[in-house]
């Protein structure tokens, strides 16, 4: 065994070199076969060196990786016990950021073992992480975005791995990562950030455009795919043109784009903020344009495809039709001829668009039909996509009590259902709209009273803004 005396030489001189930075000191006193052990775990990643390195090509490149973003700013050897061929070191170091300029400072110690031959053979450090982590951090969302930039699709998922944040935004565009990335045309790279918690449904803060609007912009149908695959809205508008992404496709003349945008329900009947319709805003297009109007022949032919397609299903729509029409009789034959229960009208950009015949049904008050579409197996809480309403909310919110009583008994039946654009249950909407016996059939059901809405209100709130204090209802929502 080493004496005690020896390996305090060789430990002290070790850390001079490491403190002047004279690697070839540190690398003379090591062993060909040193382990090199720097505290790595699942929590500090983003720490480029911390893992078990073996033999000096380890350490060189353990160094290297340190200096790469970080410079030693102040260094200082606070305690040395030494025990045979044992060494134990409490070091103090400060460190900064070359880039960004944050400086941490912390303890650190190290167990060093000397072997026979006098060189060191391990080299184990011990300390809390947490300072390095918030330094090597102090860019890391810049990183992001130069990596998304870059195309860098393993450096983009190893740093939101180490905690880049997918939805910080460039200082200089406003845009945020998945918003480069989809306007760049990079399936791959949007993969990447949504799988990384990126919101799909942000938008840039300059023209309110989405994701979306980017990646049709440039026209990559696999970006566009990847977004709506991940939830992206098809018919999402940007504030400042009203331009949903079929518009943008037809205007940037894009084809396949138009073609998969129309598959997957783009409205054709919407209108831009500066007073076109769509159709009318690609008719100035086709007169307009003499470059590329092949493109946008191509797109003419699907638009019309569309069209054809949605009036032979608003035909085959029987069911539908009697509904809409208050023609139990018909409805009833219909149903006994096997009509789909659930049929979904077409997007036409009208007030039936994506609904059921239930939630038609429940909205416009015939009872008789309700009845029979329930009996035929009809989807009680089926929702549609405006307002993400149930055909409760539906009853309630245009009074019709009749269907409340029936739809409230309905097996499986979701009598707390909160809608998605103001997170209102059914109950909610009876009183606001001042239908307080609708509101009463709802909690004798069992309707529940403590669910808030998005405004932060309950339905006591809401019936507080809307009825006299001493109103029974009001009694009841307390006692409740």
């Amino acid at each position: 065994m080493v004496e005690t005396a020896r390996t305090r030489e060789i430990v002290t001189r070790l850390f001079a070199d490491v403190q002047s930075g004279n690697l070839d000191g540190v690398l003379a006193a090591l062993g060909d076969d040193i382990v090199f052990d720097l505290p790595g775990n699942e929590f500090n990643t983003v720490i480029p060196n911390l893992r078990t390195w073996r033999g000096k090509d380890g350490v060189v490149e353990a160094f290297r990786l340190r200096t790469l973003d970080t410079e030693i700013l102040e260094f200082e050897q606070r305690d040395l016990v030494v025990e045979g061929d044992r060494a134990f070191v409490l070091n103090y170091q400060k460190i900064g950021h070359k880039h960004t300029g944050m400086a941490v400072e912390f303890e650190f110690t190290m167990r060093i073992t000397v072997g026979e031959d006098e060189l060191i053979h391990e080299w184990r450090a011990f300390f809390d992480s947490a300072p390095e982590i918030a330094l090597f951090r102090s860019d890391i969302d810049q990183r992001l975005l130069a990596a998304v930039r870059a195309g860098d699709d393993e450096r983009v998922a190893t740093l939101l791995r180490d905690g880049a944040d997918p939805n910080r935004r460039e200082a200089t565009t406003g845009l945020t990562p998945l918003q480069v990335a989809a306007g760049l045309g990079r399936a791959g790279t949007v993969e990447a950030l949504l799988a990384g918690g990126a919101d799909v449904h942000g938008v840039d803060t300059r023209a309110g455009c989405t994701a979306l609007h980017k990646a049709v912009q440039n026209g990559d149908l696999a970006t566009v795919r990847a977004l709506v695959e991940a939830g992206a809205f098809v018919d999402a508008v940007a504030p400042t043109t009203g331009h949903t992404a079929l518009m943008d496709a037809l205007w940037y003349k894009h084809p396949e784009v138009v073609g998969y945008l129309l598959d997957q329900g783009a409205g054709v009947n919407l209108g831009t903020h500066y007073g076109f319709s769509m159709k009318e805003h690609f008719e100035f297009e086709l007169n307009v344009n003499s470059l590329g109007k092949e493109k946008l022949l191509e797109a003419e032919k699907l638009l019309k495809a569309r069209e054809g397609e949605d009036e032979r299903r608003i035909a085959e729509q029987e069911l539908m039709a009697a509904t809409a029409a208050g023609d139990t009789e018909r409805v009833r034959r219909l149903l006994a001829d096997g009509a789909e229960v659930d049929a979904r009208y077409p997007v036409r950009n009208g007030f039936n668009d994506l609904h059921t015949p239930l939630l038609v049904a429940t909205r416009d008050g015939h009872l008789e039909i309700v009845r029979e579409l329930l009996a035929a197996g009809a989807d009680v809480n089926a929702t549609e996509p405006t307002f993400g309403a149930c055909p409760l909310h539906k009853a309630v919110y245009n009074g019709h009590e009749q269907i409340t009583a029936l739809l409230v008994t309905a097996p499986g039946v979701d009598l707390d259902f909160q809608g998605a654009t103001n997170g209102y249950t059914p109950l909610h909407d009876a009183l606001w709209h001042g239908y307080d016996e609708c509101a009463r059939t709802l909690l004798d059901a069992g309707a529940r009273t403590d669910l808030v809405g998005h405004d932060g209100k309950t339905p006591l709130d809401v019936a507080l803004d809307v009825f006299d204090t001493d109103h029974p209802i009001i009694e009841r929502l307390r006692a409740a």
